[in-house]
């Protein structure tokens, strides 16, 4: 891993204009277009002052239309997070005391190179003293449980993908 591999994060008023693009470009590849789900992705949860945003950023890339012409630019990075403000109520996963981790994405031109794996394990590593809650698609059940995290409810359908409430408790 090399161009991008600090892992970067800032609040809302601290992330460019590039970023803050690319971030919501990334997302809408993958939540909206990828997996189909319309909803609402910018939420007005991005904007909080304790809303963290975790990110390893990418190099600009060119963006091709489907005969292979130039349409742009790409400034997603290759993969990202957010972290919300402490008891801030994430759904099922919710837990009093706890900050919860959502939007969790890596882009599509990365996947199988480990920085979704990455992005995990810095970001509970930076947070171990904390309890920490995720609702995972459930499919990736074993991946967050790989980072000590636990079912702490039942399964739930969000957007038509099946979901599981896990959360990870502080260390000592």
């Amino acid at each position: 891993m090399s161009a991008g591999s600090q892992l970067v994060v800032k609040t809302f008023d601290q992330l460019t204009r590039e970023e803050l693009y690319g971030i919501l470009q990334l997302r809408s590849q993958v939540f909206v277009v990828e997996q189909d789900c319309v909803f609402l992705d910018q939420d007005g949860v991005d904007a909080l002052p304790q809303t963290l945003h975790a990110f390893y950023p990418d190099s600009a890339r060119t963006m091709n239309d489907t005969h292979g012409a130039e349409v742009g630019r790409s400034f997603a990075p290759k993969a990202y997070t957010r972290l919300l403000p402490p008891d801030f109520p994430d759904g099922p996963a919710f837990e009093s005391g706890a900050r919860s981790i959502s939007r969790v994405v890596t882009s599509p031109h990365v996947r199988g190179e480990g920085w979704g794996r990455r992005l995990i394990r810095e970001l509970v590593a930076r947070h171990s003293d904390q309890l920490l809650t995720l609702n995972a698609q459930t499919h990736l059940e074993g991946f967050y449980a790989g980072f000590g995290f636990s079912p702490n409810g039942p399964r739930f359908f969000e957007d038509g993908i099946e979901h599981t409430p896990m959360s990870r408790p502080a260390e000592a």
